[in-house]
């Protein structure tokens, strides 16, 4: 899954690697020959239960190189909650990165060992030079098997970090929310008066002082979206089932919302942070994905057609797809491709030229099943323009750049990509 929200697209100059220690002490490659370099950050994993990477990759498909080699940063998955599911988030401007690692932590005998999806953060700059430990969750109170920390973000202004703390057991879990300034490392806790349950930060607006976050309730699983002023810990929150944020923090979209017509809606955040006003709702068949434009004011809806229950092939098959234009002036759903089958788009690039897209590029006669022969799937940096038109799929593959071989669909991709890197 990807998330990052700045830098342009480009030719990632040679990296070459240094030494580094797993304290992060010393950088382990050395800063680019040419400035400006240009590169996508994905985590990889071989296999289920195997070391985890970070690594950059040149925008042409060729070049890959290691950003970390410890084997333990953090990955992590909620489902029905949307955004980052890897332990890694991109500054703003592109230039560093913040990530997680779960170290192990030594526990006396017979107590158990706490259920952290991380406890140690770094920050370090996209060319793998500066990295440095922020924070430390492997001394109490943070030890203890009754806390998590969570899902972390950088500040819009690339300033602070902000993560959570939720508490482990049944019921809805109470949140903690602590945030650190990037140069300083001076920590400062927020404590939520509210039983969230598990949260996913996903915009931190600097200038409105507001950020907004969707949560999962493991009681009731309830999903909300939520805002929360950083100043005063006063907080908002709406049902909403897997909702999504601008990266300007004013609107939102949620798949199915709190009003009786049940469909998809988009929905403004008011300035001062404390309101959602509905925009529009979603004409189109209300299951499906958003994708927001990075920079400009809209982004692109694809509408899925369910498949039927009867189906004895179901989930093996790709549901039809149609892909819809969302104009935020025009405030309505422009038809852009009526057959969008093949591609599930994961991201635009920060200038909104390109997008990372998955396409099913054919099929495998070498593992034939009941249900036909297995799909192939194939990660594609592919021009926006192309992608939002009916070009066919074959003419918009030679227009496109492959970023790894082809995998079986359906099935997880051991390679989960984060964003660019400036």
């Amino acid at each position: 899954m990807l998330v990052g929200r700045r830098g342009a697209l480009g030719w990632l100059a040679a990296l070459v690697f240094a030494a580094c220690g797993r304290d992060g002490r010393a950088a382990r490659i050395k800063p680019a020959e040419a400035p400006g370099w240009r590169g996508l950050l994905y985590l990889r994993q071989e296999r289920p239960g195997a070391p985890r990477d970070l690594w950059v990759q040149s925008l042409d498909g060729k070049r890959r190189v290691a950003l970390t080699d410890s084997g333990l940063v953090a990955a992590w998955e909620r489902p029905r909650v949307e955004g980052a599911i890897n332990g890694a988030v991109i500054s703003p401007d592109g230039a560093r990165v913040a990530y997680a690692e779960r170290h192990p932590v030594a526990v006396k005998e017979g107590v158990s060992a706490p259920a952290q999806a991380w406890n140690v953060l770094f920050v370090v700059n996209a060319d793998g030079t500066g990295r440095r430990r922020l924070v430390d969750l492997r001394e109490p109170p943070f030890s203890t098997a009754a806390v998590r920390a969570g899902s972390f973000i950088w500040s819009s202004d690339g300033a602070r970090l902000a993560y959570v703390v939720e508490s482990i057991g049944g019921g809805c879990a109470r949140v903690r929310l602590h945030q650190v300034e990037v140069d300083s490392s001076r920590a400062t806790s927020l404590q939520l008066d509210a039983p969230l349950g598990d949260t996913q930060l996903l915009v931190w607006d600097s200038p409105r002082d507001v950020l907004s976050f969707a949560s999962l309730c493991g009681a009731t699983e309830e999903q909300r979206l939520g805002l929360l002023r950083m100043s005063t810990g006063a907080l908002w929150t709406l049902p909403a089932e897997r909702p999504s944020v601008s990266p300007d923090g004013a609107r939102a979209f949620v798949a199915a919302s709190v009003l009786p017509s049940g469909k998809a809606a988009l929905l403004s955040l008011d300035s001062k942070g404390h309101a959602f006003t509905r925009e529009s709702v979603l004409e189109s068949p209300s299951w499906g994905r958003f994708n927001w434009y990075q920079k400009h004011a809209g982004g692109l809806f694809t509408a899925v057609t369910p498949e039927r229950q009867s189906l004895e092939c179901m989930g093996v098959t790709p549901p039809p797809q149609r892909l819809y234009r969302w104009d935020a002036r025009e405030r309505a759903l422009q038809l852009v491709r009526q057959d969008a089958t093949a591609f599930t788009t994961l991201a635009f690039s920060p200038d909104d030229t390109q997008a990372l897209v998955s396409v099913l590029v054919g099929r495998d006669d070498s593992l034939p099943g009941f249900c036909g022969d297995g799909w192939l799937r194939q990660l594609h940096l592919v021009p926006r323009e192309a992608l939002e038109s009916e070009l066919p799929r074959e003419q918009l593959l030679a227009r496109s750049i492959a970023l790894e071989p082809p995998t079986t669909w359906p099935g997880a991709s051991n390679l989960h990509y984060i964003g660019w890197l400036r």
